[in-house]
Parts: structure tokens; sequence; C-alpha cells
């Protein structure tokens, strides 16, 4: 088995990042499965963003994700990040990604430093994700939509950018084989679209790591 280096991001190195490469445009994320449903939709997606909240914690920085309420017709119950799809008001996918989490879990966009975008993420549900990270002022206090998500949790950065923590999985679906990032905290599965996107923090990290 591959072993990988974990890595330990700080605010610092987070900023550091996303300012060297902030006037490019990142490439997609390279995962197989991502890349393989950009070219099935074939340039005809559904534009969305997804906030990857980093906060400060008492043992240092973490990622807030959320447990989608367990009624919605849609990923009922899993581990996501707050987002969706983007609306005709929107200036912009940051503004996607901070307007949802303003719904989702009542976080202020003042509160919010944006410091850049990851690559996008193709689904199979054809949406094109955007996944933007900001840093998260402690002084939030979350106020969840229960319409749409019934807990927000607190996962350590340094676990997830862990490589070793994230196994890839393959299932049968709709008589189509596909594969999926899986990892589990404290007894909370985070798989799919949100695993992926981590795993791409992770590789863009590691980069910027290693130069």
């Amino acid at each position: 088995m591959t072993k990988h280096s974990s890595i330990h991001p700080t605010i610092e190195t987070l900023r550091s990042h996303f300012i060297s490469r902030c006037h490019h445009t990142p490439a997609p994320i390279r995962h197989p499965e991502s890349l393989a449903f950009k070219t099935r939709f074939k340039g005809h997606y559904t534009a969305a963003a997804v906030l990857i909240p980093v906060i400060p914690g008492p043992t240092g920085l973490e990622i807030l994700l959320t447990e989608r309420a367990h009624h919605l017709r849609h990923h009922p119950g899993q581990i996501s990040f707050p987002g969706g799809r983007k609306e005709i008001t929107d200036t912009s996918l940051e503004n996607t990604a901070l307007r949802e989490s303003l719904e989702e879990i009542g976080l202020d966009a003042k509160k919010v430093q944006v410091l850049g975008r990851l690559g996008d993420y193709y689904t199979v549900s054809g949406y094109q994700v955007t996944p933007i990270i900001g840093i998260i002022e402690e002084s939030f206090q979350p106020q969840l939509d229960e319409e749409e998500v019934c807990r927000l949790l607190s996962v350590p950065l340094d676990f997830l950018m862990a490589r070793d923590n994230f196994t890839l999985q393959e299932t049968l679906y709709d008589n189509e084989v596909r594969h999926y990032y899986s990892a589990t905290y404290e007894d909370n599965v985070i798989w799919g679209v949100t695993a992926g996107i981590i795993v791409a923090l992770y590789e863009a990290l590691l980069t910027n790591h290693l130069d």
C-alpha cells in the first residue's frame, strides 16, 4: 500500500497558497470519476458552489461540515459542505457559496475571509461544483436551518490532510462501476463529492508544501 505524506496547514500557509495562485484559474479536479462526468455531460452542467469553512479550534484548525437533514429527497443524512446551485441573482460563485452558507448554517459573509477556489468537481447529477475556501471568525455562532441541516460537525484539518485516512472505494450503481473516496471520523462517514474535494485540497496544498 502506498503511504502518503501528512501535511499540517496553518492560516498563514493557506493564505500563501491561494494568494500565490489568485491570478490563475485552477484546472478541474483530476479525480477519474469527476473527469468522466465532465466528459459525459459535454458542457451542459448546472453551476454550483460549496464553501470549505476553516475555523480556528481549541487544538488547531478545523473544517466545518454539515449533516444533511434526513427527510431531504436528495442525499439525506450525508456529510457535506454548505452550498448549492448558483441562482440568477448570485453575482459570483463565491456569492453562491456564501449565500448558501448563510441560509444553511447562519454564517454571515462578514465573518468569512475568502481565500480562493479549488478546481471544479463534476458530479453524476450534472453539477459543476466550485469549492470556495474561507477562514471563519472564531466568534461565529451557528444557526441551522433544520429543513436542510440537522447537525454541524467540526473535523480537525490535520485529520483531513492525512491522506491515508481516505480510501478509494468501488461500488456498482445503475450497472455502472463507481469510484469514490471515503474516510471515517468519530463514526461520521465522509464520502463522495465531499471526500473528493477534501482530497483535492490535500493535493493542492501538498504541491505547495513540496515547492
